[in-house]
């Protein structure tokens, strides 16, 4: 390596190559490394979350840091009915609308997970989601999690107990809803 102002220092061969290759993976590296404070600012809208429920805020800054961001425009579509479920969503800003066959079935605000099912297995979705305002979202993948329950099958029990009270919570509120549906109709 070249020292600059150091004349007498001689390169040895293949020294600039390594050097280079060093800068440009340090510049990859650190142009997709989230940024600490959004990395801090997830994590505190995952501590709201039931599937991060009794984990230390170093654990979930962990999955925080793990996370994919991207963002959508209003109107633009997040995912839709028999696309595979890759991961669940967290909806940092904005807000998605759920539909199905055209029909509002819930609207997901900021803090929310959504898509949650596509962390116990890659079923296709089932809904549509698109976003009614410009959104930022992070997703959750399932390859992600499921390296990490692997290497920590102890907090796995806590992540898994917390899916299935999600998904509880959900098919509860989707049968209250279909049981007002129907006796409303019954009504008529």
């Amino acid at each position: 390596m070249k020292v600059i102002g150091d004349e007498s220092h001689q390169e040895s061969p293949g020294s600039s190559v390594m050097a280079e290759k060093a800068q440009t993976n340090a510049l990859w590296h650190n142009f997709f490394k989230p940024k600490d404070s959004w990395i801090e600012d997830t994590a505190k809208k995952c501590e709201e979350n039931l599937l991060f429920k009794g984990f230390s805020p170093t654990v979930i800054r962990w999955f925080a840091a793990k996370m994919h961001p991207r963002t959508y425009d209003a109107g633009e579509m997040i995912f839709h009915a028999g696309d595979e479920g890759a991961g669940a969503i967290l909806l940092r800003s904005g807000s998605i609308a759920i539909r199905n066959n055209g029909h509002d079935l819930a609207t997901i605000q900021a803090g929310d997970m959504f898509g949650e099912v596509a962390l116990v297995d890659g079923q296709a979705r089932t809904a549509d989601a698109v976003a009614m305002e410009s959104c930022e979202l992070v997703f959750l993948l399932r390859a992600d999690l499921n390296d990490w329950i692997n290497s920590h099958p102890k907090h796995a029990c806590i992540l898994l107990k917390n899916l299935g009270a999600m998904l509880a919570g959900r098919l509860l509120e989707s049968n209250k809803n279909l049981s007002k549906v129907i006796s409303e109709g019954a009504s008529k």
